[in-house]
């Protein structure tokens, strides 16, 4: 796993953790890699203190420690580019949307589209606000197949408004071993010790990369699609442990299951339900939590965008879905931000009958596009 993966991974994890203490028993689903494509490039137009609590939150000293980070690194770069040719659909694309009327510093936006590949869209915030509300969620619809509507909600970007950064992430691929319909059978997931609930069940048999973690009280699958993405599902051996599996699990363990370090290939009759997840957040209290305050408040620091005076970031929007079934994968995902002024040989059982947390990542990096936990499918 490279630096710039690790960094992406650990702001999941802390992300994950921040999540888990409001959403309850909701299930939860995001894109770690596409929020912080959008942190990065609001990053890029700060300065002083409000820039370094950016880079603390999305654990930017680990991508490059000796030197000013200012771009991204080549792995990300490579996401950004075309993807055609693969067995899977995987767009990436970011788009900065700013108020005519505002004189943008030419530094800021040839480092957007260097490292972005983003040249700024004029747009009407001052008098239209509502009508350049539909335009980008209409760009961020057509970006995701229809997936994502609405990223933001009505009244969301207004007159004060002057600049909203986006990112679109769309997934769609198949299993690597595909689960056979006809193996699919309703049984109970348990939600918690008092509630159960009907479920299809997918299941199939056959070699993949597994470990039991008795640390963490959990066990560990790897499950692959057709090049290069894989999921890694992480499954507490108690119905209710998925707090407690966060309370003890580590950035570096994470990271170190990603990267299948301890994952040994095994005969396995898996057993993981189909499920469709949406997911609707404001993140902007949640990233406060974490140690990025400045960037909201009246003393942000944002001289890097703009030598107009008052901006702040006022909201990052993030929406997502994602639909698992027995050909594979759907997912996708955008976020917004919105700039204003102001062992032996033995076949094991996986199932995964309670909640469980998982993630989708890129093979070669271990680049983590997706993450959630589903506590009822």
């Amino acid at each position: 796993m490279d630096a710039s993966s690790k960094a992406v991974f650990n702001f999941s994890f802390d992300l994950m953790k921040e999540m888990l203490k409001t959403e309850g028993d909701k299930n939860i689903f995001y894109s770690p890699l596409g929020i912080s494509l959008v942190l990065k490039m609001a990053m890029l137009g700060t300065s002083g203190n409000t820039k370094t609590e950016i880079e603390k939150v999305l654990h930017v000293s680990e991508e490059c420690p000796t030197q000013d980070c200012q771009g991204l690194p080549s792995s990300i770069k490579a996401l950004l580019s075309n993807q055609a040719g693969k067995k899977y659909d995987l767009k990436v694309v970011n788009a900065l949307f700013g108020e005519k009327t505002i004189t943008f510093l030419e530094q800021y936006l040839q480092l957007i589209k260097k490292e972005f590949n983003v040249e700024l869209n004029p747009a009407d915030f001052k008098n239209n606000a509502e009508i350049e509300r539909q335009k980008i969620n209409e760009w961020v619809k057509c970006l995701t197949n229809g997936k994502i509507t609405d990223l933001y909600a009505e009244g969301k970007l207004d007159g004060s408004t002057v600049l909203a950064l986006v990112n679109a992430i769309y997934f769609k691929g198949q299993w690597a071993i595909k689960f056979n319909p006809e193996n699919t059978r309703e049984e109970t997931f348990n939600v918690n010790k008092n509630e159960k609930k009907t479920i299809q069940m997918m299941s199939h048999s056959g070699k993949f990369k597994f470990a039991a973690l008795p640390d963490i009280k959990s066990k560990v699958l790897l499950l692959p699609y057709q090049e290069d993405i894989s999921m890694i599902i992480v499954l507490p051996d108690e119905t209710e442990g998925i707090k407690e599996l966060m309370s003890k699990t580590t950035p570096e363990l994470l990271t170190s299951l990603a990267e299948t370090k301890d994952l040994k290939e095994t005969d396995i009759d898996v057993k993981i339900p189909k499920f469709k997840l949406e997911a609707d957040y404001e993140l902007k209290s949640k990233l406060i939590e974490m140690g990025m305050k400045e960037v909201f408040q009246e003393n942000a620091d944002l001289s890097g965008m703009s030598n107009a005076k008052g901006f702040v970031l006022s909201s990052v929007a993030h929406k997502s879905c994602i639909d698992v079934n027995e050909e594979g994968t759907e997912a996708a995902a955008a976020t917004g931000a919105g700039v204003s002024a102001t062992v032996a040989y033995v076949r094991k059982q996986f199932t995964v009958d309670h909640p469980f947390m998982f993630c989708l990542v890129n093979n070669k990096d271990m680049l983590m596009l997706f993450c959630g936990v589903v506590s009822s499918p």
